[in-house]
């Protein structure tokens, strides 16, 4: 692991998972009902803002107009604000400073209650289907940045062909791994022409691979996970997989 992908992971994985809490988790929205903010953060490995406007969240990637700008003089310090022992730069908005440490952290707390799950919560069947939904975003997200920026994510990117794969639900979420160029990036949706796939036979099943509950090689036995398509892509994909947990452990 290092921190400039980590960095990355932080900024474009876990914070672009806020779109979808908050249109699953009527709370979460209800915390920025009220909103009319966009707040940017800017490192040197990656500039992405948040629009957060009556409710909604919609992650952007670049720099651009904004209420609010967090500057970070380096990864190392993203990657500290989000373990709680740092602070960004305030460059702009000092005076919102109060939504950032407000409804803002209430968001990112919410979002924290999903992704630590405990077998209390799990036992609640709306919070489980929550917990998947968001586990499976944020790993998506995760894995694509991994891929492009991680040494050995890279390697494993280097190995797939141009295609889309397609994960997906039964029921549920729908995303595509997007590659090209050996770059992977995430699209919500069905693909059209999918060059490989890994479909989960419905939310349980989803959840109980993404938390360890189930080894996926005996999902795959049961045909609780369907897999077809270009072998080296979900071969590769595995891969990347595995990388994700020393970023998001």
């Amino acid at each position: 692991m290092d921190n400039a992908t980590l960095s990355r992971v932080n900024l474009f994985g876990v914070l672009r998972t806020l779109e979808t809490l908050v249109q699953l988790d009527d709370k979460a929205a209800q915390v920025i009902a009220h909103a009319d903010e966009t707040i940017q953060f800017t490192s040197p490995k990656g500039t992405m803002r948040l629009v957060i406007k009556n409710g909604t969240i919609k992650h952007l990637e670049g720099a651009g107009p904004n209420t609010m700008n967090l500057a970070f003089p380096a990864p190392i310090m993203v990657n500290k604000m989000f373990a709680g022992t740092g602070a960004p730069v305030p460059v702009k908005g000092i005076r919102r400073i109060k939504f950032l440490t407000g409804p803002f952290t209430d968001l990112t707390n919410i979002l924290t209650e999903y992704l630590m799950p405990t077998p209390q919560k799990l036992q609640d069947p709306e919070y489980r289907r929550r917990n998947t939904i968001l586990t499976l975003h944020i790993a998506s997200y995760a894995l694509a940045e991994i891929a492009n920026h991680d040494v050995a994510g890279k390697e494993a990117a280097s190995r797939m062909r141009d295609g889309d794969l397609q994960l997906a639900v039964i029921g549920g979420p729908a995303l595509i791994i997007r590659i090209k160029d050996h770059r992977l990036r995430v699209v919500e949706g069905l693909s059209n022409h999918p060059s490989a796939k890994m479909v989960f036979s419905d939310l349980d099943v989803a959840g109980g691979v993404l938390r360890g509950e189930i080894p996926s090689f005996e999902a795959v036995g049961k045909d609780q996970i369907q897999l077809g398509g270009f072998v080296p892509i979900l071969d590769n994909f595995n891969k990347l997989l595995g990388l994700v947990p020393h970023y998001l452990g």
